[in-house]
């Protein structure tokens, strides 16, 4: 459980449970984040396209050479992956998962569901997360599933509503859980829980940013780091903690 820290320290009132009650985290709407980060790049020089689909890329002596769908050919003196959980050809896959999720929007809440907003996470397996929206609306997720076929994944959005809003009424019982939107996604993951991040073997000047799962945004500054120091022909201290070349179980 997480909170803003400054507050009065009253417990989220959920009976038999024990946690630990962390501060100054955050939340961000992802979508104006990312537009923001990607105005920011634009507004220091950068080259934004899109949709453009890159169909091929190959090592040269002095860089890389990507073609499009469209026949267009780009070269660049680095390329860099960061491409989810859908892989690049080449970027190996040893302990990358892949799995579904679900999750569930109540109906706006009359007043706060509980103290200051903490974010919650469940630590089990299947796992339960919940944190309350600007409308005060309670987001719950989990039930994941080790599996990414997307039309398996849709048909399961009714059974996994009820299993999400079920759980919910039973942690909170004094909530309105009942749903007012649902829905699903697909995440990449690793054996480990780490990220990989650093130059892909066999390929020069190829790089590759994999997050993974809930820890993208923490690790994406570090990811910055290495890479562009990488890029530089500088070493960074924590490369070799997620290089593709550490040993995977």
């Amino acid at each position: 459980m997480t909170r803003r820290r400054g507050g009065s320290g009253a417990a989220p009132g959920i009976a038999g449970r024990a946690g630990i009650l962390s501060y100054d985290n955050l939340s961000a709407d992802p979508r104006r984040l990312a537009a923001g980060f990607l105005n920011a790049a634009i507004g220091r020089g950068a080259a934004l396209y899109s949709p453009v689909d890159v169909t091929a890329c190959s090592s040269t002596g002095t860089g890389v050479r990507l073609t499009t769908a469209s026949g267009m050919m780009i070269r660049a003196r680095a390329v860099v992956f960061a491409t989810g959980y859908e892989l690049a050809k080449g970027v190996p896959r040893r302990g990358h998962t892949v799995a579904s999720t679900w999750a569930v929007a109540t109906r706006p809440q009359r007043s706060a569901p509980w103290p200051e907003g903490c974010f919650i996470w469940e630590a089990a397996d299947p796992y339960l997360y919940l944190r309350v929206g600007p409308d005060r609306r309670i987001i719950c997720g989990g039930e994941d599933e080790r599996f990414s076929d997307a039309r398996s994944r849709d048909a399961l959005l009714p059974a996994k509503t009820a299993a999400l809003q079920q759980k919910l009424a039973a942690l909170l019982p004094w909530v309105d859980a009942r749903v007012d939107f649902a829905w699903c996604g697909t995440f990449g993951g690793s054996t480990t829980g780490t990220p990989s991040i650093g130059a892909v073997p066999g390929q020069p000047h190829c790089y590759a940013v994999l997050g993974y799962g809930g820890n993208g945004i923490t690790f994406s500054v570090l990811a910055a780091q290495i890479i562009t120091s990488q890029i530089g022909g500088r070493r960074d201290p924590d490369s070799d903690l997620f290089s593709f070349a550490r040993p995977r179980r």
